[in-house]
C-alpha cells in the first residue's frame, strides 16, 4: 500500500487493487459497477474519480443504502436492465466467475460479455478484474476452501477475446494481508510481479477493454 495513496482510507487491501488497476477515467462519466456487492468499489469511483455511478446485483446488500450517490438496481448480468450504449465505463470485480459457478460454461460466460458490450457506449471502456485460479494464496483459500471457481489466465484471456478486440491485459498481485506482516508480503509481492514464469499466477487479471 502506497503511503500516499489517495484510497488508503477504504484499507490496504482496496488501497492496492485500486492503485494498481490505474485506471485513467473522466470525472462526470457514466458508470455501472455489475455485482457490486457491499458497494465499497462503487463509493471509490463516487467519492475518488467523481463519477456518476450505478450499482447492479442480484441481491441488495444492507451496506447498499450507506453510499451515497450510488442509484441501485436488482439485476443479473444476462439482462441488464439498461438501454445499449448507456454507460461511459462498465466495471466488473470477481464477478464472471459467479455467473455459472457450478458448470462453468464459456457460452454462458460470453452471454454475459456480450451484455457488457452491449451497455457500453462507443467509444467507452469495459473494466474486468478476476482473481486468478492457480494463484499460490488464493488456489488454497477460495479455491479449495471456498469453492470459489477462479479462472484460470489463459481462461480469462481467451473469453474476452472472443467477444471484444481493443483489449489490454495486465496481472498484478494483491491481497489483504496482517498488518503486522505486511512489510514481508510486499517483497513477496514485488517478486511475484517481476519474475517472468510467475506472472501468470499473479493475483488478478485484469482487461481493460475499448469499445
Amino acid at each position: 500500500m502506497l503511503k500516499n495513496s489517495q484510497f488508503r482510507k477504504y484499507g490496504q487491501y482496496k488501497s492496492d487493487i485500486f492503485e494498481k488497476m490505474g485506471l485513467d477515467l473522466s470525472m462526470g462519466k457514466k458508470l455501472l459497477d455489475i455485482g457490486c456487492g457491499d458497494g465499497v468499489d462503487s463509493e471509490i469511483f463516487i467519492n475518488e474519480f467523481g463519477l456518476d455511478v450505478y450499482g447492479m446485483d442480484i441481491y441488495e446488500d444492507q451496506n447498499i443504502k450507506n453510499i451515497k450517490g450510488l442509484k441501485f438496481q436488482k439485476a443479473g448480468i444476462y439482462q441488464i436492465p439498461f438501454q445499449d450504449n448507456a454507460f461511459d465505463y462498465v466495471f466488473l470485480h470477481d464477478v464472471l466467475h459467479h455467473i455459472d459457478e457450478k458448470e462453468q460454461s464459456s457460452q454462458k460466460h460470453i452471454s454475459g460479455l456480450l451484455e457488457l458490450k452491449r451497455v457500453c457506449k462507443v467509444g467507452g471502456k469495459v473494466i474486468i478484474l478476476e482473481g486468478n485460479r492457480f494463484n499460490p494464496l488464493f488456489y488454497p483459500h477460495m479455491v479449495l476452501m471456498k469453492k470459489h471457481n477462479h479462472f484460470k489466465q489463459k481462461y480469462f484471456q481467451r473469453i474476452i477475446k472472443e467477444v471484444f478486440d481493443d483489449v489490454n491485459f495486465r496481472s498484478f498481485e494483491a491481497h489483504s494481508y496482517p498488518r503486522k506482516f505486511l512489510n514481508f508480503f510486499k517483497i513477496y509481492e514485488r517478486f511475484m510481479e517481476k519474475a517472468h514464469p510467475l506472472k501468470r499466477f499473479l493475483a488478478y487479471n485484469l482487461a481493460v477493454i475499448k469499445k
